[in-house]
């Protein structure tokens, strides 16, 4: 590789776990009476915020690893958690690799590595929070990151900071004093129609069990007090991490990228969690600021899989060839408007899904969707009016759905280029979180469960053994 003109050779990417888009004050969140994201929004105000930034994959195995290689999930192997290492197929460096061949020191506070440990490829130094999945602390992530600043402020460096405080379980993550700020009162005119959930016997099952056991409310308007109460905990933390970086004199010299792997569901359209590919899931926040970077508010649809090259090119070094990724650098120099035209999303979860997203019209195809009755084949919402994607418009905009199926078939095949479609490997090994659900139910239950639903039952007691060479 051949170092180009140098700009940033400080770069900090801070990804904030399961954060909505929903939730900060800088894309419009104004429901609880104190602020969830202060500190972001003040970057927000001094640099780039991307107002339709979109994943190319979720949940958090695809979406990190098409961040991190620029390459979407029905290239590089990997849709979801059931996806084993042997199916990950990257031929071209990972962002971290590209940054510690050009010299950068380089270093991850994550852990990551556990499902993911293609992903610590190119990073000199790892320190998983926790020692565990989903394991530490905004505070810990944070002392943590500000002691490799410290070692590294006086060399190139890249950092990855993850934190995971916004993930369910919502009140085992809490902090007393973040709680005090947000209340459940303020939400009640706020919650989703659970009428979704209400309706059918085994969602019922699921949602009550599934925070039951997680130590959760079941009350939508209490989650999202705690959710939005970790959310301000991390926001504080980050604001702790800017302000070690100007004591040493460092944020002239720092590119800052945050930004978040998925959002968050509390019961819209009969899901919770972040089980689909949905605009609550899959739309994501990204903020850059840098020294010259002056405050955009960029319109356009970008993914994050353009995260990587943008790094690269604003860090001087070349972008390799052959990736999904295009750098973003020329919205932020004001060069151009239109950076893409549509987005594309997949998801395995406990839906099997893909999202066409183009002119704020959304065309969805969920290609296994057990227990979620509502779910139809093919969907087509109106963003603009719909943005939690509740009422289906297929039958009435019937000419543009078949017109939107026909582009979702046309990129896909483009994409492909003659290779098969993991999501349908996804489809036959079930939704990652089918098994997960299902452990909930009584035998009784699990019985009616395989009566209604057989592809549950062939998918719990399969016997047969995939071989991925």
């Amino acid at each position: 590789m051949v170092v180009k003109q140098s700009m940033y050779r400080k770069v900090l990417l801070i990804a904030i776990d399961t954060l909505s888009v929903d939730h900060l004050g800088c894309y419009g969140y104004e429901v609880p009476r104190n602020p969830t994201t202060p500190f972001i929004d003040s970057l927000a105000r001094r640099g780039a915020i991307f107002r339709k930034h979109y994943a190319a994959d979720v949940p958090t195995p695809s979406s990190f690893t098409s961040l991190f290689t620029g390459i979407r999930g029905i290239r590089h192997g990997i849709i979801g958690f059931n996806n084993k290492r042997s199916e990950f197929k990257c031929s071209t460096p990972l962002l971290a690799e590209c940054l510690a061949e050009m010299g950068f020191k380089t270093g991850m506070v994550s852990n990551l590595l556990y499902p993911c440990p293609w992903l610590a490829k190119g990073f000199q130094d790892i320190y998983p929070p926790g020692l565990r999945f989903q394991g530490g602390t905004a505070e810990e992530v944070t002392d943590k990151a500000i002691s490799l600043l410290e070692e590294y402020r006086n060399h190139d460096f890249f950092l990855f900071i993850h934190y995971w405080d916004p993930h369910c379980p919502y009140l085992k993550r809490s902090k007393e004093e973040y709680r005090k700020l947000f209340k459940a009162e303020d939400y009640r005119n706020a919650v989703p129609d659970m009428k979704y959930i209400r309706e059918n016997e085994f969602l019922s099952i699921f949602y009550e069990r599934k925070h039951k056991k997680m130590g959760d409310p079941v009350d939508p308007a209490e989650n999202l007090a705690l959710y939005d109460a970790n959310i301000r905990y991390v926001d504080d933390n980050i604001r702790r991490l800017y302000e070690f970086l100007e004591d040493k004199g460092l944020t002239d010299e720092t590119l800052i990228i945050v930004t978040s792997d998925h959002g968050e569901a509390f019961g819209e359209y009969g899901f919770w969690d972040h089980w689909t590919c949905y605009r609550n899931i899959s739309h994501l926040p990204l903020i850059i600021v840098g020294s010259d970077i002056p405050h955009v508010e960029v319109e356009t649809y970008t993914q994050n899989i353009d995260v990587m090259p943008t790094i690269l090119e604003l860090a001087g070094v070349e972008i390799p060839k052959g990736l999904d990724g295009q750098s973003m650098a020329p919205l932020l120099k004001g060069e151009v408007e239109v950076f893409r035209d549509e987005v594309v999303v997949n998801s395995d979860a406990t839906v099997v899904q893909r999202m066409l997203v183009k002119e704020d019209y959304a065309i969805v195809h969920t290609l296994a969707r057990p227990v979620w009755d509502h779910v139809k084949e093919w969907e087509l919402f109106n963003l603009a009016k719909d943005p939690s994607q509740v009422t289906d418009i297929s039958e009435g905009e019937a000419d543009l759905a078949k017109e939107m199926r026909i582009q979702l078939g046309d990129w896909l095949s483009e994409n492909l280029n003659g290779r098969p479609d993991p999501l349908w490997l996804s489809v036959y090994r079930g939704g990652w979180m089918w098994r997960g659900l299902c452990s909930v139910l009584k035998p009784d239950e699990l019985r009616k469960a395989y009566e209604r639903y057989p592809e549950l039952k062939r998918i719990l007691e399969r016997r047969e053994v995939y071989y991925c060479a």
